[in-house]
């Protein structure tokens, strides 16, 4: 905590209407518990008790401050809050050397807990909050971690927790989908309208497809780069149809004659099957 100063404003009025009723510290460890739960997480006390049903009239009279009689038990604190219509009940137990307190959210039933020693931690109970407890900032914090959070998801909670929400929120559009299609290559045209095949697929057949684009013909249409392009008189010139001759091809002479493959292999004889 940067500046306790900043953080406990609003302490002092809260402890002048109830210093009359302190006299030990168990008490100034629940006042603190309830500072932190009306002032930053907006949490309103209805009363005492353990009564798990709220009523209208109850939502009508919160406050921010503690109720009559509020620490009249010696060893046992109950105090009723509403947050958005729903209750809290923030319970307090003394044992020998220990102050617990609990926190339970009666609609989803949570329950939190915190193990405290008074003694260690209150040094007086009359004077400024870092004079009656020097590590009020640190109990602050447990308070708010282990206290608060586990049963509590209102102001406090979704303030930590909106950077890393946003920050990790993804497109659930496509469940299939794996992930974005990979930009094509640099110089390497696309229609309008045509999208880049995904995941970096070969672009095979866009030549065909646009012959006149940036990103070269095909194989389709021969161009004046192209063998097979014929200009000049006598000829039509420009593109030509590319023609794919079929049959035995000799003047290509692919393979000097005779053929091996048309030669008997070695030791062959007529009488094969035996």
């Amino acid at each position: 905590m940067s500046n306790p100063g900043d953080y406990f404003y609003g302490w002092d009025l809260l402890y002048k209407t109830i210093e009359k009723d302190i006299n030990k510290k168990d008490d100034l460890l629940i006042a603190l518990a309830h500072f932190v739960l009306s002032k930053y997480s907006q949490f309103r006390c209805i009363g005492l008790g353990e009564d798990k049903i709220l009523t209208e009239d109850e939502e009508v009279s919160s406050s921010e401050l503690l109720p009559d009689n509020w620490n009249v038990d010696e060893n046992n604190y109950a105090l009723r809050y509403i947050y958005d219509k729903q209750l809290y009940i923030l319970l307090g137990f003394r044992t020998e050397d220990s102050l617990i307190i609990t926190l339970l959210n009666v609609k989803t039933r949570k329950v939190s807990n915190i193990c405290l020693s008074p003694d260690e931690l209150v040094d007086d109970i009359r004077g400024s909050i870092t004079k009656m407890i020097p590590s009020a900032s640190q109990l602050v914090d447990r308070y708010r971690k282990e206290l608060l959070e586990p049963v509590f998801q209102g102001q406090n909670k979704s303030t930590t927790t909106q950077t890393n929400t946003t920050s990790t929120a993804t497109d659930q559009s496509d469940p299939l989908r794996i992930g974005m299609p990979a930009r094509p290559p640099v110089g390497q045209y696309h229609p309008v309208g045509v999208e880049p095949r995904p995941f970096g697929f070969p672009e095979v057949g866009r030549g065909d497809l646009d012959p006149l684009a940036r990103g070269g013909h095909g194989n389709l249409f021969p161009f004046p780069s192209h063998p097979e392009f014929r200009a000049g008189p006598g000829s039509s010139g420009g593109m030509q149809p590319r023609f794919d001759p079929y049959g035995p091809q000799p003047d290509r002479n692919v393979r000097p004659n005779p053929n091996p493959d048309h030669l008997q292999p070695p030791n062959f004889g007529g009488d094969y099957f035996m």
